[in-house]
C-alpha cells in the first residue's frame, strides 16, 4: 500500500512540474510573438505598414496569453490543492 501511495505522489509531482515549466515558458514566448511586429514596424517602410493589422496582431496575442495565464494558474492551483 505504501508503494501505490507513494506512487500516485510521485506522478502528481511530475505532472505540477511538467505544467510549472510549461507556465515558465509562457513570458519568453509571449516576448517572441510580441516583439517582432514592433521592429517589423521600424525595419520597413511607412507606406507598407498597416498598423490597424498590428494593432489587431498586438492586442490578439495579448488576449490569447491573458487566457492562457488563466488555465495555467487553474491548473496550478488544482494540482496544488490535491496535495
Amino acid at each position: 500500500m505504501n508503494d501505490n501511495s507513494s506512487e500516485k505522489r510521485d506522478i502528481k509531482r511530475r505532472k505540477l512540474r511538467k505544467i510549472t515549466e510549461f507556465s515558465a515558458g509562457i513570458p519568453i514566448l509571449a516576448i517572441c510573438l510580441l516583439v517582432s511586429p514592433l521592429l517589423n514596424g521600424f525595419t520597413t517602410d511607412f507606406d507598407q505598414v498597416n498598423f490597424s493589422s498590428v494593432i489587431f496582431y498586438i492586442f490578439g496575442t495579448w488576449g490569447i496569453f491573458i487566457i492562457l495565464a488563466i488555465f495555467m494558474a487553474r491548473l496550478l492551483t488544482n494540482g496544488v490543492d490535491e496535495n
